[in-house]
């Protein structure tokens, strides 16, 4: 591998970075969102021309945050509510401000509905505006639980693939079979674990790095127009 090869991985490896950095700094304000950190792979790797920057999602949870809103809720450490798409696609979500639309259906913010344990919530009309969460994930009203919330636990060293908007791929051969439902906090929101002052020193140091494939790049151009003067001049 030439220099300019070497130069030109760097650089795109630094492109992901910034790609991952600015996802992470343009949900910020997203409830329940999980920021991406790229990992760098080995030398040998890059050498081989097979390096790219990987992004696992960092699990750790958000600050909470009081809404007092009674289908708000903030979901216990490790634990993904599993929605579903008008179209049937399934995935997972930490994303806990939910409300009934005009059918009676439970969805998310983003209008995916939230799965229950017989598939879609819905709560008839007479009902909707008694529903409270408890800590067990149950959708109460009146007394009775009308259903539960379906939290998933996805296994421990498989990691999440995410999808965008706070969602991740629903891979039901990923998760544990204990996805039992405690400590689910109603009224409360988890916001973004996004840092800024760490995606600013992420930002800053791929800067940085491209700053240097370039310098390289012009290193690497000087060096062979100089060799080319010279054979031209000895021939």
């Amino acid at each position: 591998m030439n220099t300019l090869d070497i130069a030109a991985i760097g650089l795109q490896q630094d492109l992901d970075r910034l790609r991952q950095t600015s996802q992470n700094v343009a949900n910020l304000g997203t409830p329940g969102y999980k920021r991406q950190v790229a990992v760098q792979q080995a030398f040998e790797d890059l050498v081989n021309q097979t390096a790219e920057v990987r992004v696992h999602t960092d699990p750790h949870a958000g600050k909470l945050v009081s809404t007092g809103q009674p289908l708000d809720v903030a979901l216990p450490q490790g634990r993904y509510l599993l929605v579903e798409s008008d179209d049937g696609a399934q995935a997972l979500t930490r994303q806990g401000a939910l409300q009934f639309d005009a059918d009676g259906f439970l969805r998310t913010a983003a209008g995916r509905k939230v799965l229950g344990g017989g598939g879609p919530i819905a709560v008839s009309s007479e009902l909707r505006s008694e529903v409270v969460i408890d800590a067990q994930g149950q959708l109460k009203a009146e007394g009775r639980v009308l259903d539960a919330l379906r939290l998933i636990r996805p296994a421990a060293g498989r990691p999440l693939v995410p999808l965008g908007s706070g969602l991740y791929a629903a891979d039901s051969t990923g998760w544990d079979a204990d996805s039992a439902t405690a400590e689910v906090r109603g009224g409360q929101l988890e916001l973004s674990n996004v840092m800024p002052s760490q995606e600013m020193v992420n930002l800053m140091a791929a800067a940085r790095h491209a700053e240097t494939m370039v310098r390289l790049f012009q290193a690497a151009d000087d060096m062979q127009g100089t060799a080319i003067r010279r054979f031209g001049e000895n021939n």
